[in-house]
């Protein structure tokens, strides 16, 4: 069978048609996010050159808090608004994105001069190690354009339009280089810089995507639409802040027991990390949740979900062993070689990355029952896991206890999002697939001596040789599986395209 009538035949029978629209949503949002990664790629080098790690320590301790803030403010609507989209007439739908955003408004404005007031007064002094009262007014704005940036974009993704999505995204970028370059390079003016140059990349997002969603919108609050989507979303909120929180107190218990240099060390290490965000996490997440309440119409959709989760975990764990066989060469490129050390860090947090984009798939039956209460147990389970460990482990291991804390404390959310989700929404899990990428990290963390990774991880062409090797060898775990595949659709190819889920 030649390539062109395989392809046909996925797209004539349900599992393949919906492979198909996955990865080419996935595709054209990858190849937007590989314009906006540039953006990403020349912002980690002016931040970690034109700022001490210490300063890179408080922008990092900043950072998580507005996100915190964000998360909380949006009300889990970007999950709630895809849910109600889909079951909405063209009309309705209008209205549903003018009462989001009036929702969002009123919460963002909340949050963000709640934020001000905490960072502008001797609390937000003791909290930070240093005062922070010339740029705390920028904070409020950043809330608040940040919210309705998420609630548009989350729009755009229900519409599956994912030209003007990565039009945004790049508008904002854009925004954000110029200004930032500007402000923090050639008028030295530090984070003060930093935080205005992100707020007028937001503000720049924010314009565009309100000049394209115009036509889209009726600027109305309905309480018949928001009330609903609030409780099918206010139990997502603590799971997401649970999720978020994990993050920050990583970065506050290394304040507490170390320095502010090293909480700076590793936010060098996320933020070098965002590599992987822009190559799988944002395609994947943004093309899932448009189409995760759409394939559940279709007749085959279970084992169209488990061939997803599948790939998806492959994908996820073979790119973050990849980025870390590259991790000294990424940190030579990006970073000052002031940040070098946070090397070192970079394994653990691309493996809670690749636990980030596996959840999304694992929690499949949760959310197709509508029981999203369950994640708030999961969170929470996994939250006083993570606070257990850093309490254990970072006053002996410093920025590693971080790391492996918040590893650990990740990879509880995707195991018991399958425990619980294959109860509601049985997937037929693939074990070989499973069970290979976890043998080959286990070889990187435990079998190779230490002196003998090192001297290999610091020469390129030793580093492109192991990582064709991790490429070849994953690649041909998923070939496997797609030729299984193949046969299936081979004795499914005369059955309908469509029909309804039996629940």
């Amino acid at each position: 069978m030649d390539m062109h009538a395989f392809r046909d035949r996925l797209k004539r029978n349900p599992i393949g048609a919906a492979l198909v629209s996955l990865a080419s949503d996935s595709a054209v949002y990858l190849a937007g996010g590989l314009l906006v990664g540039l953006g990403n790629v020349i912002l980690i080098p002016l931040y970690t050159r034109l700022l001490a790690p210490r300063a890179f320590g408080v922008f990092a301790l900043i950072d998580v808090v507005i996100l915190l803030v964000v998360t909380v403010t949006v009300l889990r609507m970007d999950v709630s608004y895809l849910k109600w989209f889909a079951d909405l007439s063209p009309e309705a739908r209008k209205e549903l994105l003018g009462s989001a955003l009036l929702t969002g408004l009123t919460a963002s404005t909340l949050g963000g001069v709640l934020l001000f007031l905490i960072a502008a007064s001797h609390l937000g002094e003791s909290w930070l190690h240093e005062p922070v009262r010339n740029y705390a007014l920028l904070l409020l704005p950043i809330v608040v354009f940040e919210n309705l940036q998420a609630l548009f974009l989350t729009d755009l993704r229900a519409r599956r339009k994912p030209v003007l999505y990565t039009l945004a995204a790049i508008f904002r970028l854009g925004g954000m280089l110029f200004s930032s370059y500007y402000l923090m390079s050639v008028r030295g003016m530090g984070l003060s810089g930093l935080f205005a140059g992100r707020l007028i990349g937001d503000a720049v997002s924010v314009a565009f995507l309100a000049a394209v969603c115009l036509r889209s919108m009726k600027l109305r609050f309905s309480r018949s639409l928001v009330g609903p989507m609030l409780r099918f979303g206010l139990p997502l909120i603590w799971s997401l802040l649970a999720f978020t929180a994990q993050d920050a107190a990583g970065r506050y218990f290394l304040v507490h027991y170390g320095t502010l240099e090293q909480v700076g060390l590793l936010g060098a290490a996320i933020k070098v990390s965002a590599v992987f965000q822009v190559l799988i996490s944002a395609p994947f997440g943004v093309a899932w949740g448009g189409v995760v309440f759409q394939i559940v119409k279709q007749r085959e959709a279970q084992v169209i979900y488990s061939k997803i989760f599948g790939y998806v975990y492959v994908v996820a764990m073979g790119m973050a062993l990849v980025l870390t066989i590259f991790a000294p060469t990424l940190f030579r490129i990006f970073t000052a070689p002031a940040y070098y050390p946070a090397v070192a860090l970079l394994p653990l947090v691309l493996l809670v990355r690749a636990m980030n984009v596996i959840e999304q798939p694992a929690a499949t039956g949760i959310y197709l029952s509508g029981r999203t209460e369950i994640f708030a147990a999961i969170y929470t389970i996994a939250l006083f896991v993570n606070l257990f460990l850093l309490y254990e482990l970072v006053p002996r291991y410093g920025a590693i206890g971080v790391g492996w804390a918040w590893l650990i404390g990740s990879a509880v959310v995707p195991i018991l999002d399958l425990v619980f989700g294959q109860k509601m929404y049985r997937l037929t899990l693939n074990t070989k697939l499973i069970l290979l990428p976890v043998l080959l990290w286990l070889l990187i963390f435990f079998g190779l001596p230490a002196a003998f990774a090192e001297g290999l991880l610091n020469h390129f062409v030793f580093e492109c040789v192991l990582c064709l090797l991790v490429v070849f060898v994953f690649g041909a775990l998923v070939a496997f599986d797609i030729r299984d595949l193949r046969q299936q659709l081979r004795h499914r190819a005369g059955a309908p395209v469509l029909g309804v889920v039996s629940r």
